[in-house]
């Protein structure tokens, strides 16, 4: 098997099964669906809130107190994504801070809300990494660690040169490279969780690459997710790529109608049925290609740090999880 950020003799057209293995931001995506589609329902059941939510309240109950800009650091949310997700918990008197700038810390509820989830989160995370050994997830969650980092500061280098584009506002404040909070090394207390971790990692190469993909081609994140399944799973049936994207129908229609109009696609009736197919134009291939290519790129940087050997030991971790994520979809019949 090829290692992450290795380069190998590509067809023209890459298709699914070689993109995957490839890189590691589609891995890290895969992955986090079946995470979210198998823990979400019980979390929104026994303990409520949104994802962010749930996570602020572990980051702030592991590290006793965090700023909201250490907050958004750890999670590589945006900004005014976590001042959002923050007012309810404070409304709810689960979180509070003496002063505006102080650091929030988790009130008598949010403690037991931490306790909940914490405990919760080491019962999922039991399931998810079962088989195995704790010597090695202690790697895997280092090296998700130094990864992360390395993530934000490609984002911050990205956001660097979407301002001299003008793609985004060049303010001082927006293109700070994250600060990571005093004791980020101290260790975490018994059972920390691994997904937290990788919803972390995945935030910070998602909005670097949402960057990437509108100051290169002019897409959004959504627009290019369509495209390259499109690319990648030729032809492609409207009525799966509804299915593969999860997102509304109408929404799906209207991200397509933008790539045709583009040139980037073009949609065919292949029998007298309503069946609508999508195949990307030569144009729509080229850019996918070039894409493609970038993304390697962005890998090769991210991993530039690490051996061979600790990217196929992550690699492997990864395929692992992924495996027991999907037998734990299965084992609860969501798993279509």
């Amino acid at each position: 098997m090829t290692s992450i950020g290795q380069r190998e003799q590509r067809p023209d057209a890459p298709r699914e099964e070689t993109l995957h293995p490839v890189l590691l931001g589609v891995r890290l995506a895969r992955l986090l669906r079946m995470i979210r589609e198998s823990h979400v329902p019980g979390y929104e059941r026994e303990a409520g809130y949104k994802e962010i939510q749930r996570q602020l309240i572990i980051m702030i109950g592991m590290f006793g107190g965090l700023s909201s800009h250490e907050i958004v650091t750890l999670t590589g949310h945006e900004k005014a994504q976590v001042s959002r997700a923050i007012k309810p918990l404070e409304e709810a008197k689960l979180i509070a801070r003496p002063r505006l700038r102080a650091k929030l810390t988790l009130c008598s509820k949010g403690r037991t809300m931490y306790n909940r989830l914490l405990a919760m989160g080491r019962e999922r995370d039991a399931m998810l990494t079962a088989g195995i050994e704790p010597d090695r997830l202690k790697r895997f969650a280092a090296m998700t660690d130094r990864l992360t980092v390395a993530a934000a500061h490609m984002y911050a280098e990205e956001r660097r040169r979407s301002a001299e584009a003008g793609i985004i506002n060049p303010s001082a404040s927006s293109l700070d490279l994250p600060s990571w909070p005093e004791g980020r090394r101290v260790k975490p207390p018994p059972g920390h969780l691994i997904t937290p971790k990788l919803i972390s990692l995945a935030a910070y190469l998602n909005r670097s690459a949402m960057l990437v993909y509108q100051r290169c081609e002019g897409l959004s994140h959504f627009q290019w997710q369509v495209l390259s399944r499109i690319c990648i799973a030729r032809p492609m049936p409207l009525a799966k790529l509804i299915i593969a994207v999860r997102r509304d129908k109408s929404q799906v229609g209207r991200t397509v109608g933008y790539l045709e109009a583009a040139g980037l696609v073009e949609r065919t009736r292949p029998t007298r049925r309503r069946d609508i197919v999508l195949e990307p134009t030569p144009r729509g291939m080229e850019v996918f290609r070039a894409m493609y290519e970038v993304g390697l790129e962005r890998e090769e940087g991210l991993l530039s740090g690490f051996t061979a050997e600790e990217r196929e030991a992550y690699l492997a971790l990864i395929a692992i999880l992924t495996d027991n994520a999907r037998q734990m979809l299965e084992s609860e019949g969501a798993l279509g």
